[in-house]
């Protein structure tokens, strides 16, 4: 959306997602077109509180609405993923080409046999 604008509604390119299930592990292969993400900025999206969102102000009927936060751009998501990712025995990378899109890699481990990783 950032890269196109809401203006292009249903004509903006699609996200494809690939699930392969091997013997050890599943890999799941998010990909976009968005282009935003510059090769130099990319071990800023790995730390806290960094975000590449515009600030947001609160709607006017803010106190109307079940809905009381946004849940973006507050610069957590990311960093938390790798750790929820090798909690469970799996990995996650990410491959930006700046001007066009990224490729997202969720390896998760499926066997049994892993423990708990504890300090």
């Amino acid at each position: 959306i950032e890269r196109y604008g809401t203006e292009h509604g249903e004509s903006l390119p699609p996200i494809k997602v690939v699930v392969v299930e091997a013997t050890e592990d599943i890999t799941i292969k998010i990909s976009d077109e968005g282009g935003v993400i510059p090769r130099s900025t990319i071990p800023l999206i790995w730390t806290y509180m960094y975000t590449t969102m515009e600030s947001q102000s609160l709607d006017s009927n803010f106190k109307a609405s079940d809905f009381k936060a946004p849940m973006a751009g507050f610069g957590y998501g990311l960093p938390l993923s790798p750790l929820y990712a090798r909690y469970f025995g799996g990995d996650l990378r990410l491959i930006s080409m700046d001007g066009f899109g990224m490729d997202l890699y969720i390896h998760l481990n499926r066997l049994s046999s892993s423990r708990e990783p504890l300090p």
